[in-house]
């Protein structure tokens, strides 16, 4: 018994310090009310005590706040254009949407603070510590970030038009979507940072290491590089296809996928058995290209030029199809289930009727004496479908569904019907020579 009052009186006594230590603590944050009051005043406070200052909102364009504490400082929205932060200490600071154009953060602390829609336009953050800093949506254009850390911070959607970041530490930072067009990034760090949709157009990236990085998307054309320059080696392809004309080059079964060719000039390229799976290829030039077994699947080829390029057994599966030209392409045997199309798609009619087939049924219409050789129709649902005199020779039909179809001197010769369900057709006259059957023996020929 007197164990266990011992024990309770001492646990008492350290709740008692817990809490004295944590006012202490507290307290010990806490601004100095004076240096407040001294700073809307004059908006002069250089090497004063603001932690945990409340001045949002407020007006200090111009302010001299050089070498003060302002640990974790309410500044959302402030006006702080001009502003003079030189080796402040801003941890943890709130600086959204705040005005900060052509402010001065040299050598300033501001690890994990929060910047998010600020408007940093030629702010001055050269040497400042930004990591783990959340700024998506800033606007950083022609700003100075020499030297800067910006380690595991999150700057998505951030504009860095023109900016210089060179030498700068962005190791695991988050650019998904941000606009780096013409930014100055020789010789900065971007070792696994995710820059999905990033846009470096123009970018000088002389001695840049983008090691493990994500360039998912991201627009490399016009970028500058050197033999510093570190890609790994499937965006290194993708950098030299955007910006190397690769005349009588071959890229037979290169990995390109989720590379951003938008606009690129491949006319002509041997591309065999190449991989473009949700490659960005808006307005790319493809014409005549050998496309011949390329993974197209959920591509954006948005107002493509495809025409006559050879596109035999590629795979267009949730490809993205709307305003590309394919007038006079070869779709022999290739997979257009779930690809998209809209009015403006030029296709061959035998093509879009394989198109509407494959994503839409055929269920009872009328394909009489139409010409699909060649086509890619496995699984299609064909039941009660009017086929006589339809040429579906050499065609893919794995797994399709001809119940109750009319298939009346339907050309079948050389076609794959492996699983294919034949129930109750009517196939008077049907050509099955050389075909391979539901059951897998092969079509005699008479």
């Amino acid at each position: 018994m007197k164990r266990f009052v011992r024990n309770k009186a001492i646990a008492i006594s350290i709740s008692i310090v817990a809490i004295v230590t944590s006012v202490t603590v507290t307290s010990a944050i806490a601004a100095n009310q004076s240096h407040v009051d001294q700073l809307i005043k004059t908006k002069e406070c250089s090497e004063c005590d603001l932690p945990d200052a409340r001045l949002g909102g407020a007006d200090l364009i111009g302010a001299n706040i050089r070498d003060a504490d302002l640990r974790k400082a309410d500044l959302r929205g402030a006006k702080l254009d001009g502003a003079k932060f030189m080796r402040s200490n801003m941890l943890g600071a709130d600086l959204r949407f705040a005005l900060l154009s052509g402010a001065d953060f040299l050598n300033a602390n501001l690890l994990e603070a929060k910047l998010e829609g600020a408007n940093l336009f030629r702010a001055n953050l050269k040497y400042a510590n930004l990591e783990r800093a959340i700024f998506p949506q800033a606007s950083l254009k022609n700003a100075d970030l020499q030297f800067a850390k910006l380690i595991g911070a999150k700057i998505n959607g951030a504009n860095f038009e023109s900016a210089n970041l060179s030498l700068a530490d962005l190791e695991k930072t988050d650019l998904t979507n941000s606009r780096l067009k013409r930014a100055n990034l020789r010789r900065a760090n971007l070792s696994e940072s995710n820059l999905t949709r990033a846009n470096l157009e123009g970018a000088s990236l002389e001695g840049t290491t983008f090691a493990g990085a994500n360039l998912f998307h991201a627009d490399l054309r016009s970028s500058k590089i050197d033999s510093d320059t570190f890609f790994d080696p499937k965006w290194f392809l993708v950098w030299k296809v955007v910006n190397q004309r690769l005349e009588e080059q071959t890229l037979v079964e290169a990995d390109l996928s989720g590379g951003n060719f938008e606009k690129a000039n491949l006319a002509g390229t041997n591309l065999e058995g190449a991989n473009f799976t949700e490659a960005y290829l808006f307005i790319t030039n493809l014409r005549r290209s050998n496309l011949v077994r390329v993974k197209f699947n959920a591509a954006n080829l948005r107002y493509a030029d495809l025409t006559k390029a050879n596109l035999t057994e590629a795979d267009f599966e949730g490809a993205q199809l709307s305003d590309a030209n394919l007038e006079g392409a070869n779709l022999r045997l290739a997979n257009l289930r779930e690809s998209i199309i809209n009015e403006e798609t030029v296709l061959d009619r035998k093509w879009r009727t394989v198109w509407e087939i494959v994503n839409r049924g055929g269920e009872d219409r009328n394909f009489r004496g139409i010409d699909l050789s060649g086509a890619n129709l496995r699984l299609a649902r064909l039941r009660g479908a009017q086929l006589v005199d339809t040429d579906l020779n050499q065609s893919d039909l794995r797994g399709a569904d001809f119940v109750g179809a009319n298939l009346q001197r339907t050309n079948f010769s050389g076609a794959n019907l492996t699983g294919a369900n034949l129930r109750g057709a009517v196939m008077q006259g049907t050509n099955f020579c050389g075909a391979t059957m539901p059951d897998g023996t092969v079509g005699k020929c008479q």
